[in-house]
């Protein structure tokens, strides 16, 4: 274990305590309103909206989540991660200018916008609670996991006591300056995690000896090869890595709904909305790079670890080695960052359910605006002691990410289908949630239970994720069909409202005549499709030319930044028929 120095604990402590003093310089301004206190007055530009998207995605157990795939799978296992891209450009194009429209703070409020009856209200609170403490917490429980390994291999001290201070600093200021702190807090970190994580990997290479030097020790290392740095995948396991990497793009479609939401929501207007989120999903694109290059450099370094440590240990190790003073101390901040960056998200975004689609929906719809920010900061104290208290229940944080995944199989479906289709009703997503959870303790109950259990002749223990993605999908999505087939539609009047509200565009032909005069174009043309074409040329051409520049291959570098050129283009365009 390495020590630190008083310079690097200099660094930790002067980071720290700027995050503090921004939250509670922002006290009063939060305090004036709920509205600012989830969402900052609607006031934030697209670029602080993009970057806090990206400092909140960017948790900290990331860096060592793709350096354990890349170590354990090679390179083309990015193209995992690059497939929630194609959701993200959507968003840009539908959703996120469809969310800043309904004006309201969490997605759990479109249920009774959309829908009617007491069906539409309970559907409220289940969709709250699943969001707000269900999925908030456990989040909030892996990212604390992945901070307390990260301080196990990097800091000479107690990683319980190290979080817990990280924590309550960033409760304090999530507390006190709500959303306004979350976001100006999101700017600061997302500098300092991405200068200090760019640092770490040019120093990595600098160490080896080049990028050459790199990519050579890693064709030369036992247990790796060519393999490892070919980009592009490889699908030789009879079919099967080519199948689930099909189910991945086919199924991983959201709305973009829970904290992306709130900073849509959060944006000056729909053009804001839409170039925040298009920020977003060109980092997601590129982010992956930052440490797959210090995933390689860890090869050559490191190809053969010894317990107790693991691939999932690569990254710290890495920095161990490489780094002198001063800049270690500055990628344990960018650590300290990324994690309280995504903790100040989930707790301001988790109260907001509990206030708005609870306390303020069921037990005090009159309450004062001072009564309703005090419950805020309440709210957000339980969710963040809460959280602290499931994270020694958690084992891996990979166990955790698949909970919540199959939890929600097939409700990301309905949950763009619903904005096009004027047939769905409350009760189609009632039925998805609770046959979704149904299907997500059974996996766990069999994994337990019974792992050797043969369903389609393979024992479920065998089983990948994707394909009980896929399964569990059909299932849903079956029983949903039915459902909506067996209840009745929602009431014209409510249809005609949203729609009129919305203007999401697709099939709303029993009611859409009903709607009040356009002032505002559909979201949904018949030239969205060409539009997603040039967003995911920008993104993915963007990503491809990085990855074989670190490869060090030129021309296939230039032809895919060339795509990703008339992608931009593309971008461009749209962005200029858009209105002012």
């Amino acid at each position: 274990m390495p020590t630190l120095h008083w310079i690097d604990y200099a660094i930790i402590a002067s980071y720290l305590i700027a995050s503090l003093a921004i939250g509670l310089a922002m006290t009063r301004r939060a305090g004036r309103s709920t509205e600012n206190y989830f969402l900052g007055g609607r006031s934030m530009p697209w670029w602080v909206g993009g970057i806090s998207l990206a400092a909140t995605s960017f948790a900290s157990d990331t860096p060592l989540v793709v350096t354990e795939m890349v170590r354990d799978r090679g390179l083309q296992r990015l193209w995992w991660m690059f497939a929630g891209v194609f959701a993200l450009v959507v968003a840009v194009y539908l959703f996120a200018r469809l969310w800043r429209r309904l004006e309201i703070v969490t997605d759990a409020e479109f249920c009774e916008l959309r829908y009617d009856g007491r069906a539409a209200a309970v559907l409220r609170v289940v969709r709250a609670f699943m969001s707000g403490v269900v999925a908030n917490l456990i989040t909030i429980a892996w990212v604390t996991l992945g901070m307390a390994s990260i301080i196990t291999v990097t800091m000479p001290v107690d990683k319980w006591t190290a979080v817990g201070l990280a924590m309550g600093i960033t409760l304090v200021y999530t507390m006190c300056g709500g959303f306004f702190s979350a976001v100006l807090t999101d700017v600061l970190q997302f500098g300092v995690a991405v200068v200090a994580m760019l640092v770490l990997a040019i120093l990595g290479v600098a160490q080896v000896g080049g990028m050459q030097a790199v990519l050579d020790a890693v064709r030369n290392a036992p247990g790796y090869g060519e393999r490892t740095i070919s980009l592009l995948p490889q699908f030789d396991h009879a079919n099967l890595d080519l199948a689930c990497f099909v189910i991945l793009i086919a199924l991983w479609w959201t709305d973009s709904g829970g904290y992306v939401t709130q900073r849509m929501s959060a944006c000056r207007n729909e053009r804001d909305a839409a170039k925040a989120m298009l920020f977003f999903a060109l980092w997601q694109a590129i982010r992956p790079w930052l440490w797959a290059v210090v995933a390689l450099v860890s090869i050559a370094l490191f190809p053969v670890l010894t317990a107790p440590h693991t691939s999932t240990h690569a990254y710290p190790l890495v920095m161990n080695q490489v780094l002198g003073i001063g800049f270690r101390g500055l990628l344990i901040t960018a650590f300290a960052a990324a994690f309280m960056s995504t903790i100040t998200t989930q707790l301001n975004w988790g109260a907001s359910y509990l206030v708005r689609d609870g306390y303020c929906r069921f037990l005090r719809p009159r309450a004062p605006e001072s009564e309703i920010v005090l419950v805020s900061r309440i709210a957000t104290v339980g969710l963040a002691v809460t959280g602290i208290a499931l994270t020694p229940l958690l084992t891996t944080i990979t166990q955790a990410w698949e909970f919540l995944a199959l939890l929600t199989a097939g409700s990301g479906v309905i949950g763009v289908i619903r904005w096009f289709w004027w047939r769905i009703n409350a009760w189609t997503e009632l039925s998805a949630l609770a046959t979704g959870l149904v299907c997500a303790v059974g996996n766990v109950l069999l994994a337990w239970l019974a792992p050797t259990v043969a369903i389609f002749g393979l024992a479920w223990g065998e089983w990948r994720f994707e394909l009980k993605l896929a399964l569990f999908t059909a299932v849903v999505l079956g029983v949903s069909a039915l459902v909506t087939a067996l209840t009745r539609p929602v009431a014209r009047e409510r249809l005609a409202a949203f729609h009129t509200l919305a203007r999401p565009g697709g099939w709303w032909g029993p009611v859409a005549g009903e709607a009040a005069p356009a002032n505002r174009p559909d979201i949904l043309t018949w030239r969205t499709v060409l539009d997603i074409t040039g967003g995911v040329a920008l993104c993915l051409g963007t990503t491809v030319g990085i990855g074989y520049s670190v490869l060090l291959k030129p021309v296939p570098a230039a032809l895919a930044f060339s795509a990703a050129f008339v992608g931009a283009l593309s971008v461009r365009a749209w962005f200029r028929r858009q209105p002012g």
